[in-house]
């Protein structure tokens, strides 16, 4: 968390940066945004893979390094210089998304596992809910340049601790190539039905997809966009939806709400003594977002976004138990950064079609898109989760 904070406010403070340092429009600091949001997405399975071979201090230490100097330097630059730092800035990120998953994986065992990776979840929504108040707090009183140092130092101070302590990210059952006492049955890669065998091998070998890339794993990872889709459509549109209401001061407090609901539900699901598979808590998500559409004030809003809240936390935590139950322990964390990379395309794909929505149809529409295809998707994931089951039981 002392890492997270820190860089879950970045997007935030560079934002107002290049607005209110820099002087330059909106669309200048959302293309930095989106750079920043790109790299973060091709860094977050590579840094992964890098941890998966190398091992924690190995990948951290040249991080701490390079991200550490460019975030000091990048506040002095202009936009230009701005952008290819930051788009270095974020291939380079620490790991904070598959680390403490994979430390957790290693160390929790099965019957605790999803207790564990819920407590996660939990604190990456109390990191959302902290990181960017106290990063426009502090950009309005020292000013934005400062505020990216101070950011650049705190999370620096967080990763070297990480890195002196080097908790292991493999259990020793992992290690030795042994499934652990209590470790579910997992199919080798060859013997899984890949999606190479569904005609393309020849395309699959040519773009050097990872052989843990099943049918099984890929609709997960589909999910696991959608759910990115509707958490940011979600987002987007309660803006709309309160402006429109004529009571923009309540977005704070209301999104905090969706946050608290995702707090709660990330604890409960951890209690619970069975876990629910990732479409059908995908579904309940994407249900409960379209819902929200019926909201006709802003106290309203909060409810119904606290009630799709609670199933945010848990599709993301769902999703995470699957795949390190699914892949290999060789390649755990690189498949945690493609979640991680899966969950900020959806976001990022949500901004524009739910703004076109919204703009054609009003803010009612952006959580009905949202929702909705939440939904279909979980349809269709479940018909591939089943179709991959049916193809084990006729292999074996």
């Amino acid at each position: 968390m002392f890492t997270r904070i820190p860089l879950f406010s970045l997007g935030t403070v560079l934002t107002l940066h290049v607005v209110t340092s820099l002087g330059m429009k909106y669309s200048s600091a959302g293309l930095v945004t989106t750079v920043f949001t790109i790299a973060g997405m091709i860094s977050s399975p590579w840094r992964g893979s890098m941890v998966d071979r190398r091992g924690l201090r190995r990948t951290m230490m040249p991080s701490l390094i390079v991200v550490t100097a460019i975030w000091l330097v990048a506040p002095w630059l202009d936009y230009l210089p701005l952008l290819a730092v930051v788009a270095v800035g974020g291939l380079w990120n620490y790991p904070v998304y598959t680390v403490p998953r994979q430390v957790l994986i290693a160390r929790a065992p099965l019957s605790r596992r999803r207790a564990a990776l819920s407590l996660d979840s939990v604190s990456v929504e109390v990191c959302y809910m902290i990181g960017p108040t106290v990063a426009i707090i502090a950009a309005t009183t020292w000013g934005t340049r400062l505020t990216i140092m101070a950011c650049a130092l705190v999370a620096g101070i967080g990763a070297a601790g990480l890195t002196i302590l080097n908790p292991p990210t493999a259990s020793e059952a992992d290690a030795s190539g042994t499934p652990a006492v209590d470790a579910p049955p997992r199919m080798e890669a060859s013997t899984r039905p890949a999606l190479a065998s569904l005609g393309a091998r020849g395309v699959l070998n040519m773009l050097r997809l990872p052989r843990w890339l099943t049918l099984h794993t890929a609709a997960i990872l589909i999910a696991v966009v959608a759910a990115g889709f509707a958490l940011g459509g979600m987002e987007l549109t309660a803006v709309g939806q309160l402006r429109a209401m004529g009571a923009p001061q309540a977005i704070g407090w209301v999104l905090a709400a969706s946050g608290l609901g995702s707090a709660v539900g990330g604890i409960v699901y951890g209690m619970l003594p069975r876990g629910a598979s990732t479409p059908a808590l995908l579904m309940g998500l994407g249900a409960t977002t379209a819902l929200a559409a019926l909201a006709a004030n802003p106290w309203q809003a909060a409810g119904l976004l606290c009630l799709a809240g609670i199933f945010c936390a848990p599709t993301l935590t769902s999703s995470i138990d699957s795949l390190s139950a699914a892949v290999p322990a060789r390649s755990r964390g690189a498949a945690i950064g493609w979640q991680g990379s899966c969950m900020n395309a959806g976001t990022a794909m949500a901004a524009p079609l739910v703004g076109a929505a919204m703009d054609a149809s009003g803010w009612r529409s952006g959580y009905l898109l949202a929702g909705l295809l939440g939904v279909v998707i979980a349809v269709l994931v479940l018909g591939a989760v089943r179709l991959h089951r049916t193809r084990l039981v006729h292999a074996g």
